[in-house]
């Protein structure tokens, strides 16, 4: 699971031969993961400068009300947004926190206004400039 998660582009053969397994094996193996939903998918990583989105910020966000339809109903269209790379409903001093991947700073304010703050039930928005992100692809069980 490892090995593909690392890369999935690996084709059997070589998954197999990573693991020490024969390639049938590790053909099931993987047909298994997948079919009891361990394995949910593949993707590529795409540079998001290479089609000049080079600015990422956080989004904090406080809502007036905890009203399970309307978060979930918040969170499935800010997932939606394309400058949306991530969110999560959180605890604290904020309820929600998503993380954005704008052209520039112009961009961050008009998505702000435009798709946040008119939101009738959003009290507040706190933006964080991210400076640098790295994240662990890599999930081991604990």
């Amino acid at each position: 699971m490892e090995k593909l998660q690392d890369n999935a582009l690996l084709s059997n053969k070589q998954v197999a031969a990573e693991v020490n397994l024969s390639p049938s094996a590790c053909h099931e193996r993987v047909k298994r993961l997948k079919e009891g939903g361990i394995l949910q998918g593949s993707h590529a990583v795409v540079d998001p400068k290479a089609y000049g989105v080079s600015f990422e910020a956080m989004f904090l966000i406080q809502l007036d009300r905890h009203e399970a339809l309307l978060v979930e109903e918040f969170l499935q269209e800010v997932i939606a947004l394309r400058e949306v790379k991530s969110v999560a409903l959180i605890s604290g001093a904020y309820d929600i926190v998503a993380h954005l991947r704008v052209r520039d700073i112009d961009h961050l304010k008009s998505l702000a206004f435009e798709k946040f703050t008119k939101r009738p039930y959003i009290t507040k928005i706190e933006s964080s400039i991210v400076y640098d992100f790295k994240e662990n692809r890599v999930q081991k069980p604990l």
